[in-house]
């Protein structure tokens, strides 16, 4: 029986990661999103043989605005809206402080499209160490999602559902970044081991953003974020071609 899948992406801006990471990098003007990319990837697959594929969008609020019409046109097709938080910074450590945080980067996005936000992804998988995974779970009800979906597994206790996305040894694989360096029968073959929905996360600058050359990089770090980029749209598109995806909302756990 073919494992149900959820595509999920992570909509941000690289050169604000590097920010946070301490690693701050020139933005082109009209740098390109990898959105379009993306369309083209998923209006590519043909639904003939079952539904279409309907990905998850983890959005940073404080980027809808860059990214709006790109955003508007995938909404559009189908595709679910969830959050990233409100920006891509570290969460506040104090709990009425948290849920404020989580509720600011879901009513961003319901604002700016008219649409229900019920999914929640922390940048980096971060969690505040001061309250624990169980008041973090508390502070993600308080603000109003319905699920989260990162590494973390409270379990029934968990007053949000829990979609963890694929881990070994609790190592995020079914990640793109991990997906930059493994190759694509690994992940598959994880993906078939799986006895139940099975959750993959992307980049949305994987699919055609203006990044720098890793030659024009002049620190690791910087280089890190870069190495086998280009390898990631190529893992999607046979993931996504192999099992369809769900989104996030539709699955079942």
């Amino acid at each position: 029986m073919m494992p149900e899948v959820c595509l999920s992406i992570d909509v941000e801006d690289w050169y604000d990661g590097m920010e946070v990471l301490g690693e701050p990098t020139p933005k082109p003007a009209g740098a390109r999103s990898g959105l379009e990319g993306l369309a083209e990837h998923l209006a590519a697959r043909p639904s003939a043989d079952g539904p279409a594929p309907r990905v998850t969008l983890f959005v940073v609020g404080n980027y809808v605005d860059t990214v709006a019409d790109e955003l508007a046109g995938l909404l559009a097709s189908g595709h679910e809206l969830a959050s990233h938080g409100p920006d891509h910074g570290h969460l506040p450590e104090e709990y009425s402080g948290l849920v404020e945080w989580l509720r600011s980067g879901r009513c961003a996005l319901e604002d700016r499209f008219q649409a229900p936000v019920k999914g929640f992804r922390s940048p980096r998988f971060d969690r505040p160490a001061s309250i624990g995974l169980d008041g973090f779970r508390a502070a993600i009800a308080e603000a109003g999602f319905e699920y989260v979906s990162d590494i973390h597994v409270l379990g029934e206790a968990s007053p949000v559902r829990e979609l963890p996305v694929l881990s070994f040894h609790g190592f995020p694989m079914g990640g793109g970044s991990y997906q930059r360096l493994l190759p694509v029968p690994v992940v598959t073959g994880s993906v078939n081991r799986s006895d139940g929905p099975v959750v993959l996360y992307y980049h949305s600058y994987d699919f055609g953003a203006t990044l720098p050359r890793v030659s024009s990089i002049r620190t690791l770090a910087a280089a890190k974020q870069l190495l086998g980029r280009s390898r990631v749209d190529k893992a999607f598109s046979a993931v996504l071609s192999r099992y369809g995806s769900k989104a996030c909302v539709d699955v079942q756990r």
